[in-house]
């Protein structure tokens, strides 16, 4: 019962990140964890945070 219910979550999961329903930022996702990350380096870079115009 407990498997049945882990593979409906993780089901729902997958079809509501491939839907668009839920949204992953990956880089968010990468920080928390831990693992160092490098932006794409051809976006266009943003103004610096907290800073207004």
């Amino acid at each position: 019962m407990r498997w049945l219910l882990l593979m409906g979550i993780v089901f729902g999961l997958v079809t509501g990140v491939r839907n668009g329903w839920l949204e992953l930022h990956w880089d968010r996702v990468l920080h928390d964890v831990g693992v160092p990350f490098v932006p794409d380096p051809d976006q266009a870079p943003g103004p610096p945070a907290g800073t207004a115009r």
